[in-house]
């Protein structure tokens, strides 16, 4: 029976996310209202640091449900193999953690297609099995979501993302 894995690493991620959403939707108060309408610059990002907030709650509550069942399980099997599993976990959150700064420092200057694009493809393979790994679908999925994503922002919501040095 193989266990689960990442409950560890789901909650800490679910915890961050919660402080990011929570950190996300106060900034959006002190954001310029540039048109008349009621639905504003901030509009959208509230929408997502809510929807983020509730997604990493229930990620939360599944993640320590989950781990309080591996517990259990934990000790029936043996406390050497879980113990490597957790460390890798740690050190698997650290990297995603880093990735996160590394993002955000690189999208004022590679605009955001060219980073997001590198950051998902570089996360999907760091978190993927590695009889799982598909750099080609990584590649594929990274480039269609980013510009996905910054067509629907330009061209529906009507706001620019940083277009770095591709201009």
């Amino acid at each position: 029976m193989k266990l689960h894995e990442n409950k560890l690493v789901d909650l800490f991620s679910a915890l961050f996310l919660i402080v990011v959403s929570i950190v996300l939707y106060i900034s959006t108060f002190s954001f310029r209202q540039i048109t008349a309408s009621k639905i504003g610059s901030d509009f959208l990002p509230q929408m997502v640091a809510i929807a983020l907030f509730i997604l990493s709650a229930v990620l939360f509550v599944s993640a320590l449900i989950g781990w309080r069942k591996e517990k259990k399980i934990k000790t029936e099997l043996g406390a050497k193999q879980e113990d490597n599993e957790e460390k890798r976990d740690y050190k698997l959150v650290l990297i995603s953690l880093g990735l996160i700064a590394v993002y955000l420092i690189l999208i004022p200057t590679l605009g955001f297609l060219l980073s997001t694009a590198g950051y998902l493809f570089i996360q999907m393979y760091l978190i993927s099995d590695l009889e799982k790994r598909s750099p080609i679908k990584f590649a594929a999925v990274s480039i269609v979501v980013s510009v996905s994503v910054y067509w629907v922002f330009k061209n529906v919501f009507f706001l620019m993302l940083p277009a770095g040095i591709l201009g």
